[in-house]
């Protein structure tokens, strides 16, 4: 009996019926820090509260929750910049509203879209629409409509024709042209970076 009651006094308590075992939270996971290209654009863009409230978006309220409409990965980043440039190359008014819808419609990054259409402003758009419309000119091989004898004799309407085909066909080609080498120059450059930058820190692991 009281080698009994000795192991009776060693066993383990019994937990009761309703008891559930206490749980330590796990740890989150830490986030990888931001690259320096997403370091940058998040100072430089505009806050998301701010892009919602523009009048052309509130249309698509019901669309700007999706997370590729804000999220700065590389492709997304470098997609959102062709609509940016594409649009600010449309030769009439609203280019900042177009980029914005266009960037609905390709899901891609909406303030991103909304900076670089900014290429096209006030100070801008004097020189960019003169040179798309001296390189329409050149490629149609027609002459500048000052030059040009026989615009007296068909009125204003031929004006029009003669002044809109080059100028959206210069626009086309420049928006196309300067598209294409954006691309290509923002890719390398936050390749490039990423990678310097992963070196680093697999350098200062080793240390």
């Amino acid at each position: 009996d009281q080698q009994g009651d000795g192991d009776n006094h060693h066993a383990r308590p019994r937990p009761p019926r309703n008891h559930q075992p206490i749980r330590t939270p796990a740890a989150r996971p830490r986030r990888a820090p931001l690259s320096m290209p997403r370091r940058y654009l998040k100072r430089v863009l505009p806050q998301r509260h701010t892009v919602r409230e523009q009048w052309f978006l509130r249309p698509f309220r019901a669309l700007l929750h999706d997370p590729a409409l804000w999220a700065l990965h590389r492709r997304n980043v470098l997609r959102a910049t062709t609509v940016g440039i594409v649009a600010a190359f449309v030769p009439f008014p609203g280019q900042t509203a177009l980029a914005g819808v266009l960037a609905v419609y390709f899901r891609c990054n909406v303030p991103v879209a909304l900076l670089v259409s900014m290429l096209s402003n006030p100070v801008t758009i004097g020189p960019m629409y003169y040179g798309a419309y001296r390189l329409g000119l050149l490629l149609l091989g027609r002459p500048p409509v000052g030059d040009s004898p026989e615009l007296e004799l068909d009125g204003i309407w031929s004006q029009w024709d003669d002044i809109l085909v080059p100028l959206l066909l210069g626009c086309a080609i420049m928006a196309t042209l300067i598209a294409l080498a954006a691309r290509w120059l923002l890719n390398w450059l936050w390749v490039t970076s990423t990678r310097r930058e992963m070196n680093q820190r697999a350098a200062a692991r080793r240390r």
